[in-house]
């Protein structure tokens, strides 16, 4: 069914406006344009789906800890949620369901749900392609885990809800083609649910210039050289992301090649990983940027110090390496 572009109603009027904060440039950007609406930075919460389930397999080790400062820098709640297992655990699929959701509550509880579907299998990567059924490390790990959320916590069972998410028609021609304002999957009777795409016609150029404006400090991995804030060993990296990925994190990108081995299945068909980055080159990348990457905390300023000057990440207008 053909989905129908819906009207905002006044930002006052929701209950709850949610960002789903990945820690990338354009859900920051999506932050930031909510608080110079005037959004009181109490009144926005701040999601953040965790693809690994804490166990550090495809994504940056300090994304959590770079999420969860940036909350407490604008005095934002930020509530955590992710598949039991993560990335992994999905991938290793063989005759199980898959796994319960847990998430984060105001009152400090971690609520489950989920973990009683049909068996199935996987025993793969996830494919190279847009279509989200079948590059369902998306799928599964983030959208899924998000309804999930909305579905389950008690708090959201009547309320007005805005989720707010960060994709850019410049992206892909998939999200040329989405809505900026459409009813979530989650909506019901009881529950208003509005997804809404405030950046969805910004250049990367006015994303940029949204973070210089809030001096807001770029995730670690864009001052390394990375185009996009997605899973350090996303599938769709190019060469030289394989090899910086090599560099950064040796033993994440062994555990990678070896699943490449078990499965006798690359997730580039042609060349398994270690061969892609013989054909890359490294970023030229500081060890203190690179062992901040790889920390499971984020103790550095994420904002820019007055009198500092804010500077462009090295990886900004590069290659990103995404679905068309």
């Amino acid at each position: 069914m053909k989905k129908k572009r819906v009207d905002l109603l006044p930002l006052d009027e929701y209950d709850v406006i949610a960002v789903a904060l990945s820690g990338g440039k354009d859900s920051i950007a999506c932050y930031t344009h909510l608080y110079e609406l005037g959004v009181p930075a109490d009144k926005i919460e701040c999601w953040h789906h965790d693809v690994d389930g804490g166990d550090q397999f495809m994504d940056w080790p300090c994304t959590p800890g770079y999420c969860r400062a940036f909350a407490d820098a604008f005095g934002s709640p930020l509530y955590m949620s992710w598949r039991e297992g993560g990335f992994r655990r999905e991938m290793l699929r063989e005759g199980t369901a898959t796994a319960p959701v847990h998430f984060e509550t105001p009152g400090g509880v971690t609520m489950v749900t989920g973990g009683k579907g049909p068996p199935g299998t996987r025993r793969k990567f996830p494919q190279v392609s847009a279509d989200l059924k079948v590059r369902w490390c998306s799928a599964y790990l983030k959208i899924d885990v998000g309804r999930r959320v909305i579905s389950n916590d008690p708090r959201l069972k009547k309320a007005k809800i805005l989720l707010v998410t960060g994709e850019r028609r410049e992206e892909s021609t998939a999200r040329s083609k989405y809505l900026d304002v459409e009813l979530h999957a989650s909506a019901n009777k009881k529950r208003l649910v509005h997804q809404w795409r405030p950046v969805l016609d910004w250049t990367e150029q006015q994303v940029w210039d949204a973070m210089k404006r809030m001096r807001v400090v770029p995730h670690p991995c864009y001052r390394l050289g990375w185009g996009r804030c997605s899973c350090m060993t996303c599938i769709f990296g190019n060469h030289d992301q394989w090899a910086s990925a090599a560099k950064v994190a040796p033993r994440m990108f062994t555990a990678v090649g070896a699943y490449e081995s078990q499965f006798n299945l690359t997730i580039h068909r042609k060349l398994n990983i270690v061969e892609r980055a013989d054909k890359g080159s490294a970023y030229n990348m500081k060890p203190e940027l690179m062992t901040l990457a790889m920390s499971t905390s984020y103790d550095h300023p994420i904002l820019v110090p007055e009198g500092e000057e804010w500077q462009l990440p090295a990886g900004a207008f590069s290659e990103c390496g995404g679905p068309t």
